[in-house]
C-alpha cells in the first residue's frame, strides 16, 4: 500500500502563524517611541519575539519571521514616508506606495539578519548563543545607519530617552542602549520562561546603573549665557516654494524677529527663506545682516545657497549680523536631496516633484560659527539622526543647533520621533540643543536630553531662553570612534565561528 503524505498546508500553518505573530509584535514596537513613549515595550516585545523563535527552527525560518517582525516595525514606524512623497512630493499613490513599501522591505532585512545570525550561532554554541544577540543587534543597527547613506530612524535605543537607560547614552550611545534593551529582553525570557529568577537582578541592575549615570556631569558650563530665540514660521509646504509667496513668508519671520532684538541669536528653520541666495542677496540678505548688526544681534537662517553658473546648490545655514558664517549640509537625504545615480534623476522627476532635489553635499570639515563665547555645532534636518555627523563639531562646539522643516511629515508621528532623536544627540554629547523647525516641534533641549521648552505644532510662535554652553567630552565621544569596528567585528567573528561548525 502506498503511504499517503500529509498535506503541505499542515506544515505551512505553524510557519504562517509564527510569521503573523512576529508581524504583530513588530507592529506594536513603534508604540515604544514618541509620541506614545511606552518605552517598556522596547524590552517586552523583543522578549516575546525571542520566546516565539526559541524552538528548533532553521536559519531560514528565523530569518523570515524576523523579516515579518521588521515589516511590522517599520510599516507602522515610517508610514509617513508615503505622506511625504504623495502629499508634498506630488507622487501618484501607486508610486508613493511602491517606494514606501520598498523602503520598509529593505529596513526589515536588518532585524531579520540579526536574528538569523543568532540562530546560526546557536548551531555552534547552543543556548549560549542567546547572549550574542545583543551584540548582533548592535552590529546590524549600526550597519543600517550606513547602508545607502544610512537610515537609523527608530533604532531601538531612541525609545529610552525618558527611561533610566538614557544614562548610558553618554557612554555607549543609541546603539549601545538598543543592545541593553535586547540584553534585558533575554533576562526577562529566562526569568519568565525558565524560572531562573537570578536573572531578575540584571533587570534591576541595568536601570539602576543608568539612573546613577544620568547624575554624572560629563561636561561643564563654559562662557557667558547666550540668549537665543527660535522663530517657528509654520509655513505650509504647499506654498513654501511659490514665488508669489516669497515676501509674505519673509514678513512672517521678520515680524516675529522684530520683537526679539534683545536676543544674541535668533534662529530661523531650514530653508526658511524661499528662493536661492543669488536671487535674494540684495533684496533680503544684505538688509537683514545690516539691521541685525545695528541691533547687536545675529540671525541664523536656512536657505538654498546657489552657484547657478556651475549648477551647484547647497542646503545651507547663513549667519547674519554681528557675526557671519556659512554652513552647507553634509549628509543629504537620498532621493529627497540627491540621487545616487544621475540617470535616475530625469526618470524619477516624471513621478516625484521635490524642489531642489539634486543638491551638492557640503565638505566634511567646515569652519564653526561663533556667537559671543559660544561655538555652534550645526546640523540641518536629517543630519541629527547620525551621531557621527553631530560629533564632527566636537569638542570645539559647546552648543548644538539643529534646524529642520518637518512640514514634509504632515500631522504624523515623525516630528515627535525626530525630536526624540535630537534628545539622544544631547545625551550623547553632553550639550544643550536649540532645535528650530518650520511647523514643529521646535524645542530647547538641555545637556541631559530633557525638553526645557517647546512650541506647539502648526502654530507661528517664538521661543526664547538663556543657554549656557558646555565644554568637555563624554565617553561616547571616544566610543563613537570605535563602534564601527566593534559592529563589524561582532558580526564577522560570530558568523565565521558559526559557519565552522556547520560547514
Amino acid at each position: 500500500m502506498t503511504a499517503v503524505s500529509a498535506p503541505k498546508t499542515i506544515k505551512a500553518r505553524p510557519d504562517l502563524l509564527r510569521n503573523c505573530l512576529a508581524l504583530v509584535l513588530g507592529s506594536l514596537l513603534p508604540l515604544a517611541f514618541a509620541p506614545y513613549a511606552l518605552w517598556p515595550l522596547a524590552i517586552l516585545l523583543p522578549a516575546l519575539l525571542i520566546f516565539l523563535l526559541q524552538r528548533e527552527l532553521s536559519v531560514r525560518q528565523v530569518f523570515i519571521a524576523g523579516w515579518f517582525f521588521g515589516v511590522g516595525y517599520f510599516a507602522f514606524g515610517v508610514y509617513w514616508v508615503y505622506n511625504s512623497l504623495h502629499d508634498f512630493g506630488m507622487a501618484a499613490p501607486p508610486v508613493a506606495a511602491a517606494i514606501t513599501a520598498l523602503l520598509i522591505a529593505i529596513l526589515a532585512l536588518f532585524p531579520a539578519m540579526a536574528l538569523a545570525c543568532w540562530r546560526l550561532a546557536s548551531l555552534r554554541f547552543g543556548n549560549r548563543a542567546l547572549w550574542l544577540l545583543p551584540l548582533l543587534w548592535f552590529g546590524f543597527e549600526w550597519l543600517r545607519g550606513w547602508i545607502l547613506t544610512g537610515l537609523p530612524w527608530l533604532s531601538l535605543g531612541y525609545s529610552q530617552t525618558d527611561s533610566a537607560l538614557a544614562g548610558y547614552a553618554a557612554l555607549i550611545g543609541v546603539y549601545g542602549i538598543g543592545a541593553l534593551c535586547m540584553l534585558m529582553a533575554i533576562a526577562l525570557v529566562l526569568v519568565v520562561r525558565d524560572r531562573r529568577y537570578a536573572w531578575s537582578l540584571l533587570l534591576l541592575a541595568i536601570p539602576f546603573g543608568g539612573s546613577l549615570l544620568i547624575q554624572v556631569e560629563w561636561t561643564h558650563p563654559q562662557g557667558n549665557p547666550l540668549r537665543v530665540t527660535m522663530v517657528q514660521g509654520n509655513i505650509p509646504q504647499a506654498i513654501k516654494w511659490k514665488h508669489d509667496q516669497r515676501q509674505n513668508i519673509f514678513d512672517i519671520y521678520w515680524r516675529q524677529t522684530l520683537q526679539h532684538w534683545d536676543s544674541d541669536l535668533i534662529v530661523w528653520p531650514e530653508t526658511a527663506l524661499s528662493g536661492t541666495s543669488e536671487e535674494i542677496e540684495a533684496t533680503l540678505l544684505q538688509p537683514m545682516a545690516r539691521v541685525a548688526s545695528e541691533n547687536n544681534s545675529n540671525i541664523l537662517t536656512g536657505l538654498v545657497m546657489s552657484q547657478r553658473d556651475e549648477g551647484i546648490f547647497y542646503n545651507s545655514l547663513m549667519l547674519l549680523g554681528s557675526n557671519s558664517g556659512i554652513y552647507h549640509k553634509r549628509h543629504l537625504v537620498i532621493f529627497g536631496e540627491y540621487y545616487p545615480m544621475r540617470w535616475l534623476l530625469d526618470f524619477l522627476r516624471n513621478w516625484i516633484n521635490i524642489p531642489y532635489s539634486d543638491l551638492t553635499p557640503g565638505p566634511q570639515q567646515q569652519p564653526l560659527m561663533q556667537v559671543g563665547d559660544n561655538t555652534l555645532g550645526l546640523s540641518i534636518c536629517f543630519e541629527d539622526v547620525f551621531s557621527r555627523d553631530v560629533m564632527l563639531a566636537l569638542p570645539q562646539a559647546n552648543l548644538l543647533v539643529n534646524v529642520s522643516n518637518d512640514a514634509w511629515f504632515g500631522d504624523s508621528s515623525a516630528p515627535q520621533q525626530h525630536l526624540q532623536i535630537a534628545q539622544m544627540r544631547s545625551l550623547e554629547s553632553g550639550r544643550a540643543m536649540v532645535r528650530s523647525t518650520n511647523t514643529g516641534v521646535s524645542a530647547f533641549i538641555d545637556h541631559k536630553g530633557r525638553i526645557q521648552q517647546q512650541a506647539a505644532q502648526f502654530k507661528t510662535e517664538s521661543l526664547s531662553r538663556q543657554i549656557t554652553g558646555r565644554s568637555g567630552t563624554t565617553p561616547f565621544y571616544y566610543f563613537a570612534k570605535i563602534q564601527a569596528w566593534l559592529a563589524l567585528i561582532f558580526i564577522a567573528v560570530i558568523f565565521i565561528l558559526s559557519r565552522r561548525k556547520t560547514a
